[in-house]
């Protein structure tokens, strides 16, 4: 039996969390399949997508699991230090759970929309 996968297609903002900064979020996802070890994209502790109000990140990214794949959004303000990122939102995948999008937003007014592909 193959494992169901989850193709992340794009990531489209629809509102950064800092609506008064015109730099927008710097955007990078961690993604965790089964409870195993977590995987950053983009790879690299100061990589980030620069997100802007009407932004789309368009990405390829096919994630694996058995149980459960959670993939959490991050905001990363402060290049030479990670423990300053700003949680944006998280969404957990499971089997069937179809192809389609997700919205994700959260107090800060981060208003992000998952576009995704089910793979079983």
């Amino acid at each position: 039996m193959s494992k169901p996968s989850i193709k992340i297609t794009s990531i489209y903002c629809k509102s950064t969390s800092e609506s008064d900064v015109t730099a927008g979020d710097e955007v990078y996802l961690v993604c965790q399949a089964d409870g195993g070890l977590p995987i950053r994209v983009p790879a690299g502790v100061n990589k980030s997508q620069n997100m802007k109000d009407g932004d789309t990140w368009n990405l390829d990214l096919i994630l694996n699991f058995q149980y459960e794949v959670l993939v959490t959004l991050w905001d990363h303000d402060v290049n030479y230090d990670p423990n300053f990122a700003t949680y944006l939102q998280s969404n957990d995948f499971v089997p069937g759970s179809g192809s389609g999008s997700k919205r994700l937003t959260n107090l800060n007014g981060a208003d992000y929309t998952i576009n995704y592909t089910y793979i079983d």
